[in-house]
Parts: structure tokens; sequence; C-alpha cells
């Protein structure tokens, strides 16, 4: 008596997963994604570097430089349009948007001077 096999279930292909690490025209970080449909420029690169996800890291020749700490400056400033709620008298505490009382937006502004 022979018997005949018969597949039940066929493993699919698991492709390898390809991080990338868009970036804008001077180099700075946009994002950080497995997703390859996205369009822009972009480097391909490690899971350690993925997982890392330095915001202040730069592409240069299509590879990753570190940002020198002394050629970042970030302040925080006063802004009518975006940034988060505050206090009028005190920018340490945050208030709702349905706050009535004087309020004042701040916003983070980072410059690079390098």
């Amino acid at each position: 008596m022979t018997e005949e096999k018969k597949i039940i279930w066929i493993a699919p292909v698991v492709e390898k997963p390809e991080f990338r690490l868009y970036y804008d025209d001077n180099g700075k970080v946009i994002c950080y994604t497995g997703d390859k449909t996205l369009p822009g420029n972009f480097i391909v690169i490690d899971a350690l570097t993925f997982a890392a996800a330095r915001p202040d890291v730069r592409v240069v020749d299509g590879k990753i430089a570190q940002a020198a700490a002394s050629f970042t400056v970030s302040k925080l400033m006063p802004n009518d349009s975006e940034g988060v709620d505050c206090h009028n008298e005190d920018i340490s505490i945050i208030v709702d948007t349905t706050y009535s009382g004087n309020k004042i937006k701040w916003k983070l502004n980072t410059y690079d001077l390098g």
C-alpha cells in the first residue's frame, strides 16, 4: 500500500527588512523608516543605527557623519504661530489649548552652524 504525500502548507518567503534614513538636500535627517515606497534622498542603514534613530547625524557623500556638538545650537524662543502653549508668566507651566488666561507659544529652534 502506497501513501500519497500531500502538501498542506507552503511557508511564505520572508524578505529581509531594509532600514532607511531619509535626509534633505542639506544632509539633515527627515526620518528613519523601513518603508520602501517613500520618495526622496535616503541611504540604507544597519539595524543598530536604525534603533538609535539619532536626529543629530548628517549624511555627507552618502555616509553618516556625526554632527559636532559645538556647531549645533538650540534655543527656546517665543513663537506666534507654532510651538507649545505655556503660561505667560512661567514657561515651565504648559497649558491646554482651551486655557482662557494669558498664554504664549514657545518653540525649540535648532541652528546648525557647521
